[in-house]
């Protein structure tokens, strides 16, 4: 059954008739519940019945009492009575009202002076002292009253001291239950009835029926009298006068004297409904199987033959021939296949050899060609390098700008790198932003001369839709000897030394050597010495003062982490972070921090010190953690300090990716008390509408601009242009690396409000910051 035709035939055949296997089973697990269903119904009919006789039969409870409380009723004068009950807006159903006294004279605005005390509700009232009562249906045997059955309700009349002294009670006739049976919808041969605890017939459809007569005598059987009577509700059967099977369902009438609602249905009338409910369903199963096997045949050779169609084009395309077409005509979702299949095959000719963004060749390529040219290469006794280049911090400007964007600065690298290579070199795009290139030289001074032309053509501005990068780039080179060198053995070198070359800060090139090995085993005994340092409390915290310009009064500290190694010696917190970062351990090391820069600023108050800010850094993993504002709301609680000398520091770049996230916790920090401050200011790519939204308190002059304010205008310009743009929106500013007192002067000049460099003092431990804050001010070292 190797053929797509007949599998496809079989498979929707039997889907088919499970299908239809598991609806017909489904229908005749419904129909088996129907006669139960069915029957359900009919005892719903009955408990619905007998609870509107119910709700009648207290409504005259209702209103017969409302009468008995009437003060004209209450005070038993017959000569007031009589002129008051006849008056009385009585329901259409009230046939009379009575009015009764103990010894049993009684008034009937009907019948005049009766006398009742042979009565039930006399009885029931003034020797059972009931409050109320209701009859059993009887005839009355006054003159003046019909033969038409009554029903009494009966309320005792009270006294103010709550003795009974008299009754009143409503005459109705039993119509109103006739009236509620004949409403019923019990198709043409059910019927509902009424009987009570001794089995006589309180009312029945059937007019020639009385109230004398007996249960048993129409359905034949004494037991069921006690299981009517002993229970609320349920089922029975009997057999009528007529032979025919009656189904019985019976709920007692809440309120009443002991009555009982029956509902009797013919048998055959329940089940009748049944049989022709199956008998539809079944021949209506049949005709729709057999239109659905007939369907399933000509559905699957119609859509079978395209389909084999397109399996003949993938054979002759997985047999390596990329230029078969398919049939792009075929109906519905096949055509399309078949167009999607022969837009994929033109997207595997060009992927199979060209990069997407850049044009240039993908790395798969780049291994095809690369012996060919490394044995062209040879025989021309040429030096041989393979060269991977990739740009330094890459992701920033993905961050900034986009994805979309940083394609059109790869696309525009890829070009360079096209004019840049001669016919025997190749290039080819590696992974992300890094490139994989085979260069050569007639010597290891024109090879070199090579590798920096290339790192030139990295460095620099790129220029894309009015948006300006700087970049600069890592390089990693490693040596083939000859033609029989690995090719693995030398891309991987070269790959080696290109993530060494961004370990050291990027904007350089080194090539592969033996020592870079045990630069990688030092960087991996760093991270787990890093560990053992956060773990033991090791690394330690400096602190800066933070100068007012105009009077040079302390205003806060920048807290600096120092680490010194038992056996390398100081490392430098670039390397600190950056090795935190890449184990994953920046989230922790940078709590610790946070938390001993807090801990030394109480400390430093309780002792009496002026209270100053401090300020800390904090890594965008640490501030992109879910729980960062909860965690430093913690620490403040915990060591008792006011937020609102802590200041948050957040590099400018980081700040800029994840915006919105990143300005609601900020906007949750300054809620709280907290200051924050952008690091670094004027070396990334702030945007001005951001950076009015931004709950900021200072911006920070990167010390770069600093260094070179009094050699470049350009340098000056940004320090006055970002000082000028704090002044407008209302942010103090500090300038980072002031050394010396021109430097100061020309800020003093600018208006810039606090200095932080060496030349107020350099980072010091905690100690010897309580000699400063001593002070309370310092002066410039001349």
């Amino acid at each position: 059954m190797k053929s797509i035709r007949t599998q496809m035939l079989v498979y929707l055949m039997a889907g088919t008739m499970i299908l239809f296997s598991i609806m017909f089973f489904m229908f005749e697990l419904k129909l088996n519940d129907l006669p139960e269903h069915i029957k359900n119904q009919y005892m719903e009919i009955s408990e619905a019945r007998a609870a509107e006789v119910g709700n009648e039969l207290q409504g005259f409870v209702q209103q017969v009492a409302i009468v008995s409380q009437s003060p004209i009723i209450r005070s038993m004068d017959l000569e007031k009575i009589k002129s008051y009950l006849p008056y009385l807006p009585l329901d259409d159903r009230h046939r009379n009202m009575t009015i009764a006294y103990p010894d049993g004279k009684s008034w009937s605005t009907l019948s005049g002076n009766i006398n009742i005390s042979g009565q039930e509700q006399f009885q029931k009232i003034f020797m059972e002292k009931k409050e109320y009562i209701i009859c059993q249906p009887f005839v009355s045997s006054f003159k003046y009253e019909t033969d038409t059955p009554i029903i009494i309700v009966a309320h005792s009349v009270k006294d103010d001291s709550g003795k009974i002294v008299g009754l009143v009670n409503i005459v109705i006739e039993t119509y109103f239950l006739d009236e509620i049976l004949r409403g019923m919808d019990l198709k043409n041969t059910g019927y509902g009835w009424i009987v009570n605890k001794d089995g006589l017939i309180i009312s029945h459809p059937d007019s020639n029926i009385s109230l004398v007569e007996n249960i048993e005598g129409h359905i034949g059987d004494r037991t069921v009298i006690g299981e009517v009577v002993a229970n609320q509700s349920g089922t029975f059967k009997y057999t009528d006068k007529d032979g025919e099977n009656i189904l019985a369902f019976f709920k007692d009438i809440e309120g009443s004297p002991d009555w009982t609602f029956i509902v009797s249905i013919p048998e055959k009338e329940i089940y009748k409904e049944i049989n022709s409910i199956q008998n539809t369903i079944l021949i209506s199963g049949v005709i729709t199987l057999i239109l659905l096997l007939t369907f399933v045949f000509i559905f699957s050779n119609s859509l079978s033959k395209p389909i084999l169609g397109l399996k003949e084009v993938f054979e002759k395309a997985a047999d390596g021939n990329l230029d078969v077409r398919a049939d792009e005509k075929a109906p519905h979702e096949l055509g399309n296949a078949g167009k999607s299949f022969n837009k994929m095959l033109e997207q595997i000719k060009d992927l199979t050899y060209i990069d997407r963004v850049t044009g240039l060749y993908n790395y798969n390529s780049f291994l095809i060609m690369l012996p060919e040219k490394m044995k062209a290469l040879a025989e021309k006794n040429l030096l041989m390098k393979i060269v991977m280049v990739s740009i330094d911090d890459f992701k920033r400007v993905n961050r900034i700008v986009g994805y979309e964007m940083g394609d059109r600065v790869l696309e525009i690298l890829g070009t360079r790198l096209k004019t840049f290579l001669s016919e025997e070199e190749i290039v080819a795009r590696f992974l992300g932003d890094e490139f994989i290139l085979l260069i050569h030289g007639d010597s290891l001074k024109a090879i070199e001369k090579r590798i920096q032309e290339l790192w030139n053509l990295y460095r620099g501005d790129i220029i894309v839709k009015e948006n300006k990068f700087i970049l600069t780039s890592s390089l990693g080179a490693s040596d083939i000897v000859d033609e029989n060198t690995s090719i693995d053995e030398a891309i991987h070198q070269a790959t080696v030394a290109m993530h060494i070359a961004k370990k050291e800060g990027g904007n350089i090139c080194i090539s592969y050597n033996a020592q870079l090995d045990e630069l990688i085993k030092q960087e991996q005994r760093l991270e787990k010495d890093l560990i053992h340092a956060i773990e033991n409390r090791k690394l330690k915290l400096a602190y800066q003062p933070i100068i007012k310009a105009s009077s040079g009064k302390i205003m806060g500290v920048e807290t600096l982490l120092r680490w010194n190694h038992p056996e390398l010696g100081y490392i430098s917190p670039p390397t600190i972070i950056r090795i935190a970062e890449q184990s994953g351990l920046i989230v922790e090391m940078g709590r610790c921090v946070l938390e001993e820069a807090i801990v030394q600023n109480k400390k430093w108050q309780d002792k009496g010190y002026l209270p100053i800010i401090t300020s800390v850094n904090v890594s965008v993993i640490q501030f992109e953690q879910s729980d960062f504002v909860d965690m430093v709301k913690e620490i403040l609680d915990e060591v008792g300090l006011d937020p609102k000398y802590l200041e948050i520091e957040i590099t400018e770049t980081n700040i800029m990716s994840g915006v919105n996230k990143k300005l609601k916790k900020m906007e949750e920090l300054r809620n709280m008390g907290v200051r924050i401050s952008i690091d670094d200011f004027g070396t990334g790519y702030s945007s001005l509408a951001y950076l009015a939204q931004f709950p900021i308190n200072t911006l920070k002059i990167d010390r770069s601009f600093i260094v070179d304010m009094l050699e470049k205008k350009s340098a000056k310009s940004i320090v006055t242009t970002i000082i000028n743009m704090s002044k407008a929106i209302h942010v103090k500013t500090t300038a980072e690396g002031v050394e010396t007192i021109e430097q100061l002067e020309l800020l003093q000049e600018y208006g810039c409000d606090k200095i932080q460099g060496y030349l107020f003092s350099k980072p010091i431990y905690s100690q010897d910051m309580e000699e400063v804050l001593k002070k309370e001010y310092l002066n410039p070292k001349l």
